[in-house]
């Protein structure tokens, strides 16, 4: 897996020497993804203990799109303690040249901006703090038409470092950034089309960090090939309290309305042996109205959250994997709650949906090796499935519960008791409540029609036991003769 952040920045030495050729040409290794002809320098020049490095632009072209960014002018100087400040222009101009007439123009804009490299050639650490960092859209044309449109991104407060490693086989880099803020801010006005679209926006608290593993020479023309070489990446980020407002409008449909959140965070983990995905979110209130809206929308959440892992290589070994949904109270305001429960029969109580799985299996390929693909594909199974559990089954609604765990273990060389899949051994424990109460109710709207509730009370009898008021359990149970038993009824 790819090293953390934290582990690369805290092995970074505290005392070494690096002169500014040095760190010129650690940038220049890093530059070589702009490929042959995507860097280019005006001219090098040591001066004392200064080394200018002038009229630096960096260009990309796919046939389709050409991006050109002036980086202008950069300083390193050496600092007579073995470290190198680095000096860059203050304003960067970038332009995306999407075909004939279809033209973005971007402007980076540095404030404050200090950076201090230490270290050695082969480890060199960034401290980099700015008081802001802006990215402004100041003009974009579609089909030579100038657009009405103002962007710009703004980073406040950015203080962090940086590592680079250098190997022979690997480039590695580690970062741990925070920023006290980003506001952010779009709008369009095309009044002789209708067509209104204003959103703003302020981010507090925002970290990223991460580390990215890079071969020392990857084919940028094979990125198939990059797993196995050993790219690797492991990164994300966090933010505290959010707040949003937007207003739009096409034509006649029109929309405004709020949302905050007081957190939240993302995490992506990717190497040749597995990948892992997170996302979450916390108190989020989200309010709107609008012309094609017959009434508010307010809702908010207490959390939200996705978690997936899982391998991808061959192993004998058995390798863990997993996934995790929450959505933890849900609420809605009684005028959403009025347009499918009038009469207010049900509960408005908060919903929250949480499911959580764990298992271990094992992968018969390597799933990023292309030599592999076709016999991925040609494959009747992937690979074994050793076991799977239910870690956490917790849905509430409208008053009603059901929660459950279970775990099961497969016998991989019996394919035919339950034909082409292994058999399980194992048992899973359901609890429901307030089950009769909801049909009830739904009854009582007329969303359920009285002879068909009978028939699914006869069969809840049976599948289940009575433990106390509208509480039911069931256990559905796979023995070592395969046999399917469900709250002692043999169904198989």
């Amino acid at each position: 897996m790819a090293c953390s952040a934290a582990a690369l920045l805290a092995a970074s030495p505290s005392q070494a020497d690096v002169t500014a050729q040095q760190v010129w040409d650690n940038w220049k290794e890093s530059l070589n993804v702009y490929g042959d002809g995507g860097v280019s320098i005006g001219s090098e020049t040591m001066a004392g203990n200064s080394l200018t490095v002038s009229d630096i632009v960096l260009s990309m072209d796919d046939g389709d799109v050409s991006v050109e960014s002036l980086i202008g002018t950069i300083v390193f100087t050496e600092q007579g303690d073995g470290t190198v400040s680095v000096l860059m222009s203050e304003t960067n101009p970038i332009t995306i040249d999407a075909g004939p007439g279809d033209i973005a123009k971007i402007t980076l804009t540095q404030a404050g901006v200090q950076m201090v490299v230490s270290g050695t050639p082969e480890e060199m650490t960034y401290d980099v703090s700015a008081d802001r960092i802006s990215i402004s859209l100041d003009e974009i044309t579609d089909s030579g038409d100038a657009m009405p449109v103002e962007a710009i991104v703004t980073t406040n407060g950015l203080a962090g470092a940086y590592t680079s490693i250098t190997g022979p086989d690997l480039t590695q880099i580690a970062y741990d950034v925070a920023a006290s803020s980003i506001d952010i801010f779009f709008d369009t006005d095309q009044p002789d089309e209708e067509v209104l679209v204003n959103f703003s926006g302020k981010i507090m608290d925002f970290g990223f960090a991460g580390s990215v593993a890079t071969p020392t020479d990857m084919d940028m023309d094979a990125p198939e090939t990059m797993f196995i070489d050993g790219f690797a990446v492991d990164a994300g980020y966090s933010f505290g309290n959010s707040t949003y407002i937007f207003a739009f409008q096409d034509g006649t449909d029109t929309a405004n309305g709020t949302a905050t959140a007081t957190g939240g965070s993302l995490g992506v983990m990717m190497d040749y042996d597995g990948a892992e995905y997170s996302n979450s979110l916390t108190d989020l209130a989200v309010s709107f109205t609008g012309s094609a809206i017959p009434l508010p929308v307010d809702f908010s959440m207490g959390e939200y959250g996705l978690s997936v892992s899982l391998p991808l290589s061959q192993s004998d070994v058995p390798s863990e994997f997993g996934a995790e949904f929450r959505l933890v109270d849900l609420a809605v305001s009684d005028m959403i709650w009025s347009m499918a429960d009038p009469g207010g029969v049900l509960p408005h109580d908060p919903a929250t949906a949480i499911i959580k799985v764990s298992g271990l299996g094992s992968l018969f390929f390597d799933l990023l090796d292309p030599a592999q693909a076709m016999q991925i594909a040609d494959a009747e199974l992937p690979g074994t499935l050793e076991s799977l559990s239910l870690d956490d089954l917790t849905v509430r609604l409208a008053g009603a519960e059901v929660l459950g765990s279970g775990a099961f273990v497969f016998d991989n060389t019996d394919m035919m008791t339950f034909p082409g899949f292994p058999r399980p051994e194992g048992k899973l424990d359901i609890a429901v409540n307030g089950a009769n109460g909801l049909i009830d109710k739904l009854v009582q709207m007329g969303l359920l029609p009285q002879d068909q509730v009978m028939g699914a009370r006869m069969m809840m009898g049976v599948f289940t036991t009575p433990v106390g008021d509208d509480m039911l359990t069931s256990t559905i149970e796979v023995n070592d003769q395969g046999h399917v038993i469900a709250n002692g009824q043999r169904l198989q």
